[in-house]
């Protein structure tokens, strides 16, 4: 991760070559535990990339506006354009689940804002080419770290989900009778 996009003590957790060793010794609810902590961290990866995704959209059409000669239309109905086109890229075929606590999205918001300055939204069209430009190039820094954190999060997701289905094949009474 670069220093744009801190990590926090959950990612390095999470990461850590350690928060996969043992299963086999470890408790189905330990293991459980372990696999909604990594789904919470997915959620809180995917929050932050769609929020620095929607910056970039926004820089985007600035970049554009101005290369055609447009006028500046309000920042609410640029917004509205970019975010209705939703989030970038494919999806694992899941629903999309927005149940970050407060913290989180507090975080995430933090994160980003020591990218860009909590104040670059209040007006794009005053930045100059080369603050936008780099303002553009530390956005994509920071969505090429966030991805590939969330990259290696899925991957111990998965592998805790795995080892949940294992386990629940071989003793059905292992699943939570809430399910």
């Amino acid at each position: 991760m670069s220093q744009d996009t801190p990590t926090s003590e959950r990612t390095s957790r999470i990461l850590d070559p350690s928060f996969l060793e043992g299963l086999d010794d470890l408790t189905t609810e330990v293991v459980r535990a372990r696999r909604d902590e990594t789904l919470a961290e997915r959620d809180y990866q995917s929050y932050l990339r769609r929020l620095i995704q929607a910056r970039q959209d926004l820089l985007v059409a600035e970049r554009d506006r101005r290369a055609v000669g447009a006028a500046e239309p309000p920042l609410v109905e640029r917004l509205t354009q970019i975010l209705s086109a939703g989030p970038q890229g494919g999806s694992r075929g899941e629903v999309l689940r927005v149940q970050l606590p407060p913290e989180d999205i507090t975080e995430a918001e933090r994160s980003v804002g020591a990218v860009m300055g909590a104040s670059f939204l209040a007006r794009p069209e005053a930045l100059s080419a080369e603050d936008l430009d780099r303002m553009l190039e530390a956005l994509d820094r920071a969505e090429h770290a966030v991805s590939a954190v969330r990259s290696a999060v899925f991957v111990v997701h998965d592998r805790l989900q795995e080892e949940l289905k294992r386990r629940y094949r071989r003793d059905p009474s292992e699943i939570p009778s809430h399910l």
